[in-house]
């Protein structure tokens, strides 16, 4: 049996390839050469593989933390992404096995600050990850504000990173301390990795601000000069690859730390240490959903949540607000079918409003299409991003009743929702 890392010798009918077997693609047995190279070999031409050398995978290491007098604490809770991944280089894959140990051995500057207390929650990239996981997640957070520590960094994958630090806003009321999550666009162990400035700074952040509540700590700019602290509702991932990836919509991020340290406060509007007593409301409600409103829109995917027992709809508009509601023509019959069953869905749930552009905020007296929505029962979203908005009403659902959720939904709660839009956070 082969595995990828053993070094093999693959014969064909033409010729004989050693080299180390690399994780396979379609069709194709891949082997890294001496050279450095990939060579793909059609797996029908193959007659043989033969292993020369097994791979043995190395245990990983194991750091001994001791604590240091009158050092604060800081609680590391790893839940995987790519900022705990590394590269096999002799397998070439990429994958998630760093020990929350291992991860203190990559920032070993993290010990000359704080004690470092780290636990392995889960190990999953973000894609993979559920309402529950939001749940066990809060609970962890909880257990180590009771255990009187200074503040949390939760390393988190970067694709659903801020449906994570929603939801923990939510979830967490009254939070004493800084609950920092943490990614990078780049593994580890690379050397143009972002881990070791997101993570570094975000601890500096935690022990020289007022802040308590939960934030996203990631790269300002594609330098390594300095890093944003981004109130976790008002943050989203809009770029696939870039260091700068994670952008504060409609309002400015709460502060930049720069490489050596320095806090520099750009947005003073954000929650502070003080003695209101912190609550756990940790109960989602999963029957809800998003619904993106394009050219075409059919009213059947409207009435698939209507029939299926869903408990509450965000719907992604165009514009200000906005879905097909206006009959013109022939082609534009089935409008009317929209705004009925947005009607009929609205009398059984709470239904809400928020905008594809993202930046700036729903508008829905502008237009007869934003005052016929209202008419028939949908709820503005103000400027409440889409993944944000669906994340609270999702929470609000699972710890109120609905009619009560049906008039938070609209309050600003978390700073979720803000009073004016900043003309300063916009691309």
């Amino acid at each position: 049996m082969t595995d990828a890392g053993d070094r093999v010798k693959v014969v064909t009918n033409d010729e004989a390839v050693e080299g180390v077997l690399m994780p396979s693609e379609s069709g194709k047995v891949v082997v890294k050469l001496e050279s450095g190279y990939n060579i793909g070999i059609d797996k029908k031409k193959v007659k043989e593989i033969k292993v020369l050398e097994k791979y043995k995978k190395s245990e990983p290491a194991k750091a001994k933390v001791e604590a240091k007098k009158g050092l604060p604490t800081i609680a590391i809770l790893h839940t995987g992404g790519t900022i705990a991944s590394k590269v096999d280089y002799r397998t070439g894959g990429v994958v998630a096995r760093f020990s929350p140990e291992e991860l203190l051995e990559m920032f070993p500057e993290l010990k000359e600050i704080a004690n470092i207390k780290s636990k392995l929650v889960f190990q999953m990239f973000s894609e993979d990850m559920e309402p529950e996981h939001w749940q066990i997640l809060a609970k962890e957070v909880q257990k180590e504000v009771d255990n009187g520590v200074n503040g949390i960094i939760v390393t988190h994958g970067t694709d659903t990173m801020h449906y994570t630090s929603s939801a923990l806003s939510f979830m967490l009321e009254n939070i004493p301390i800084p609950v920092i999550l943490v990614g990078a666009q780049r593994s580890s162990d690379r050397g143009s990795s972002d881990a070791y400035d997101n993570v570094v700074s975000a601890a500096q952040f935690i022990l020289k601000s007022d802040f308590a509540g939960v934030a996203v700590c990631m790269h300002k700019n594609m330098e390594d000069s300095a890093c944003l602290i981004h109130l976790g509702t008002k943050v989203r991932k809009l770029h696939s690859s870039r260091r700068d990836a994670f952008k504060s919509v409609n309002v400015l991020p709460i502060a930049e730390v720069a490489r050596e340290g320095k806090i520099t406060i750009l947005n003073k509007n954000y929650p502070k240490k003080g003695n209101k007593k912190f609550n756990l409301l940790d109960k989602i409600e999963k029957k809800v959903s998003i619904v993106k409103i394009h050219p075409g829109f059919d009213y059947k995917l409207l009435e698939f949540y209507e029939n299926n027992g869903y408990k509450g709809l965000i719907i992604e508009g165009t514009g200000l607000g906005h879905l097909q509601t206006a009959v013109l023509d022939k082609n534009t019959e089935h409008h009317k079918k929209i705004l009925e069953t947005v009607r009929r869905i609205c009398s059984k749930i709470p239904v809400v409003m928020t905008s594809q552009t993202l930046f700036g905020r729903v508008e829905m007296n502008v237009y007869s299409t934003g005052r016929d929505l209202q008419n028939a029962g949908v709820i503005s979203g103000e400027d409440m991003l889409p993944e944000t908005a669906f994340v609270k009403l999702a929470w609000l659902l699972g710890n109120y009743p609905k009619e009560k959720a049906r008039e938070l939904i609209g309050k600003n709660l978390r700073g979720e929702i803000s009073e004016r839009t900043d003309i300063r956070s916009t691309l």
